[in-house]
């Protein structure tokens, strides 16, 4: 086998396991705007370079025909790829939003490391359904003396707030009127920026219903904002549209 031959073989290999890898990633652990909002993409293109430089680029380096211990080191690379491809995976796979949680007015996709799990009180909200993240519903508390309290946790104490604090959590049907109330109609979105009006107007065009059937709030991630869709009478949500929410 020549040096070419190798690296053509070592880059068929990692590219059909990178592959792989970015299939999970964005059909089952960041579906739709999921993939967007959350960053992910960095961690693949990190994933994409060290695996590159590891299997192909470090085998090619490497090989000399006849030379002593070469299946030793071309065994090694291999595991060193698996290993940081393992090491990877694992990361990206617990940072996927296992919640979208609605808190006051907008929507949070949270990851599972970033919440207590051990105060969640539903048990229904301690599972990922599918490959969509869990919809929960983060509820302000009642009483005026305990909102201050966790105002002032959250304001002057720099504790977490409400959306990534499971104690406050319940299931999202528990919240669906305090939904309907906080959502604007999707009409809104039509008016001013004249892209933003042209891909709701868009996405309105392969739906059955009109503007008036559907409301919206913001969805917030780690790398940026999208807009969830409701349906206007069960406050469900219907789609995630890659657009401005504000």
């Amino acid at each position: 086998m020549t040096r070419s031959r190798l690296f053509q073989f070592r880059l068929a290999a990692t590219t059909s396991l990178l592959l792989l890898v970015f299939a999970m990633v964005r059909l089952l652990w960041y579906p739709g705007a999921y993939f967007s909002l959350s960053g992910v993409s960095k961690l693949l293109l990190i994933l994409v370079l060290i695996n590159f430089v590891v299997g192909p680029g470090l085998s090619a380096l490497v090989y000399k025909p006849g030379k002593k211990g070469l299946v030793t080191d071309l065994y090694l690379l291999a595991v060193v790829e698996l290993i940081a491809l393992s090491l990877a995976v694992s990361v990206i796979h617990a940072r996927r939003p296992y919640y979208t949680v609605f808190a006051v007015d907008r929507f949070e996709a949270v990851s599972r490391p970033e919440v207590e799990t051990a105060q969640i009180g539903f048990a229904e909200l301690d599972s990922r359904p599918g490959h969509e993240p869990r919809l929960v519903y983060a509820e302000l508390p009642k009483d005026r003396k305990l909102l201050e309290i966790l105002m002032d946790e959250t304001v002057f104490e720099g504790k977490k707030d409400i959306d990534r604090r499971p104690e406050f959590w319940k299931p999202y049907a528990a919240g669906i009127s305090v939904l309907k109330a906080a959502a604007p109609p999707l009409e809104n979105l039509l008016n001013g920026d004249k892209g933003r009006a042209k891909k709701v107007r868009r996405w309105l065009s392969q739906q059955a219903g009109n503007a008036t059937d559907y409301v919206y709030l913001p969805l917030r991630g780690k790398a940026g904002d999208v807009t969830v869709i409701l349906h206007a009478d069960i406050a469900y949500p219907v789609d995630i549209i890659a657009v401005d929410p504000w």
